[in-house]
């Protein structure tokens, strides 16, 4: 026998090292009393970096008038001060004096004291909550160049490409004057760039680049052990030479824009790099489980928890599928896989709708990523669902997938030694971030006042009411030149939005997830004189709408709220679109009992609404609070799945 034969087969060290935060006891006492401590600490916290971020906006100012050679000798003095005693408060006010001033000079930006606070806080690992459009990018700017200059390097981790490269190219110079290098990794780079990239001391990249390039690194490293039949194998699949360099350094620091929605809402969502698993279940099998699906029914043979993709089948429904198989063969034979077979036709015909959670582009599935609105063309349902679903909208058959590696987003983030982030809408989530990843939650007090104006909230009885009155008042708001977003949760329903605002005659634009490649050039003119605008939440979060000539003197921009999102929080990030920077703004929410979110409810609720209209937003306040507990509860119950399939696998000393 060969010695790659005979070598037994070890998991990569990637995937067999603990993270470098214990697995923490979720729903241990001490861990919730902790997370209430911090967020009742935050105050404190933000005092702090208000009073650093003061000090450092005065310090910026005394360097104005400093020669380059001179902020070039405060610069190194900083540097070293940073390496030899820390990040202590005297040095960090420094620093972040000395990145303002380069910004200043560089960028024709003079950081503002709010902005220097955040970076302060980042500095110090916390999560800071900031008003939106208040200068998230500079603060992180700020707070990298911190870490960069003592010695650490940082990734800034973005919600998409569009946002690592306009970044990144954007403050490239501010960082060149200070000495530092910038890389920039986005979908499509070849492995020579990414390597490149990842070799700069601050490197723009988003967060499901940043994670697969982890899996793929682990996937192509051969094992410490010197597993030659383990290297092979994945040589093959991946068509490359076993042990090929990796491509990322060490995981340091990671600041994280938009950290809630990094870490929180596509933390349900484990990566996966998988190849197509040779003809277990064929395209002809697929379809005979979608057809059977049909003679199944609701309640009787099955449930659907709105939580979840794939139903359950009731003991009924395991008998009548048992009877069923009795005269087939092939994979029906066997118990489980029958059971996953029908649950994932199920799933396909009566959970997953077209144009909500899924598109189809050119012959393909495409799946919607239910917390962003963005399409993710790099991800696939398991379990057999994508395959079902492929057979129901008659596209070309990807065959099954077999996962070679997975990680959460929770494993993965708590792999850096440093964390660190951003968000208009962290305290809903602060006492969860701190649970999992020990981040600690500081507040930004804003640099303007708020000019937001709420409009008293409308309820209808359904939806065709309510798109009647949303497309009336956009026909009002045209004709008067101010802008509006009349903000969705689907494609399906953005599409719904358009066809009331073509009745009325309301010239617009959709942005959702078809239009995904649009998105840049629609949220650009979605603040100018009469623009309507119907969004999904993938609504250009993460970038300024600004306002048109005039539009500031009629009130600025409008947000119509006309379908509520599961959580709050996703609500407020959209209405966070308008009175940014100071500007004016006005929120209109419009709400129906027919909105989706009420599907969560008993149907007590419903008897409940049909006799006190009224109690409609407690309804869906109610709703949104069941929805958030369940998704946290889902998301604490993958880590610890994550968790412990890595301490099996490393015991058992085998991946397959």
């Amino acid at each position: 026998m060969s010695d790659a034969a005979a070598a037994p087969l070890v998991v990569p060290a990637f995937l067999r090292a603990p993270s470098r935060r214990p697995p923490p006891e979720l729903d241990s006492p001490l861990n919730w009393l902790a997370a209430r401590l911090s967020v009742l600490l935050a105050g404190r916290r933000s005092r702090q970096a208000a009073k650093d971020g003061d000090a450092a906006s005065a310090r910026a100012a005394a360097l104005a008038d400093r020669s380059e050679a001179e902020l070039a000798q405060c610069l190194a003095k900083a540097r070293a001060a940073l390496r030899a005693r820390g990040m202590r408060s005297p040095v960090l006010i420094e620093t972040l004096a000395v990145a303002a001033e380069a910004a200043r000079r560089k960028l024709g930006l003079t950081p503002f004291a709010c902005q220097l606070a955040c970076a302060s806080a980042l500095t110090g690992g916390a999560v800071a909550e900031m008003e939106t459009g208040e200068g998230k990018t500079l603060a992180a700017y700020l707070a990298a160049a911190v870490f960069a200059l003592a010695g650490r390097g940082v990734h800034i981790v973005t919600a998409n490409d569009y946002l690592a490269r306009r970044d990144a190219d954007y403050l490239r110079p501010a960082f060149a004057a200070l000495g530092l290098s910038v890389g920039v990794v986005v979908g499509g780079d070849e492995p020579a760039a990414r390597r490149a990239a990842y070799g700069a001391e601050i490197v723009y990249i988003s967060s499901k680049e940043v994670a697969f390039d982890y899996l793929r690194d682990g996937l192509t490293r051969p094992a410490e052990t010197g597993d030659r039949r383990l290297a092979a194998k994945l040589a093959r699949v991946f068509g490359k030479a076993a042990g090929e360099e990796p491509i990322q350094r060490t995981l340091d620091v990671a600041i994280v824009d938009e950290i809630d929605s990094v870490l929180v809402d596509e933390a349900g969502t484990p990566l996966l790099i998988s190849t197509n698993r040779p003809g277990e279940i064929s395209e002809t099998v697929a379809r005979e489980a979608y057809d059977l699906a049909e003679h199944f029914v609701p309640a009787r043979d099955f449930t659907i928890d709105p939580f979840i993709l794939t139903p359950a089948l009731t003991p009924h429904g395991q008998e009548r599928l048992a009877e069923i198989a009795l005269g087939k063969s092939g994979p029906w034979r066997v118990r489980l896989i029958r059971e996953e077979l029908l649950r994932a036709a199920i799933g396909a015909r009566y959970v997953l709708q077209k144009d909500q959670h899924y598109l189809v582009r050119d012959g393909k599935i495409v799946l919607i990523d239910q917390s962003s609105g963005r399409v993710t063309p790099d991800r696939h349902w398991s379990h057999g669902l994508s395959l079902m679903v492929e057979v129901k909208e008659n596209c070309v058959s990807t065959g099954e997938k077999k996962s070679l590696a997975s990680i959460s987003f929770q494993r993965f983030f708590r792999q850096y030694a440093t964390i660190c982030g951003t968000s208009g809408t962290a305290r809903e989530v602060a006492a969860e971030l701190h649970s999992v990843y020990g981040l600690k939650p500081a507040w930004i007090a804003r640099r303007l006042p708020l000019r937001r104006v709420t409009a008293p909230r409308r309820v209808f009885a359904n939806r065709d009411a309510l798109w009647a009155e949303a497309a009336r008042i956009a026909c009002v708001l045209q004709k008067r030149g101010q802008p509006a977003l009349v903000a969705v949760r689907s494609v399906r329903e953005a599409d719904r939005a358009s066809a009331a605002l073509c009745k009325a005659g309301v010239v617009h634009r959709v942005l959702s997830a078809a239009q995904d490649d649009a998105e840049a050039e629609i949220v650009a003119g979605a603040g100018q004189s009469g623009a309507i605008t119907v969004v999904t939440n993938m609504a250009g979060r993460g970038t300024d709408i600004k306002l048109g000539p005039g539009v500031a003197e009629l009130g600025g921009l409008m947000v119509m709220v006309c379908e509520r999102h599961d959580s709050r929080r996703v609500d407020r990030q959209l209405i966070g679109r308008c009175a940014r920077q100071g500007d004016p703004g006005l929120v209109m929410e419009l709400v129906s009992r027919e909105d989706s979110v009420l599907r969560l409810l008993d149907p007590f609720w419903t008897r409940i609404l049909e006799r006190r209209p009224a109690w409609t937003e407690l309804a869906i306040a109610r709703a949104q609070r069941l929805a958030d507990r369940r998704s946290r509860a889902a998301r604490l119950q993958l880590l610890r799945r994550d968790e412990q399939l890595t301490q099996v696998m490393g015991f058992a000393g085998g991946l397959d």
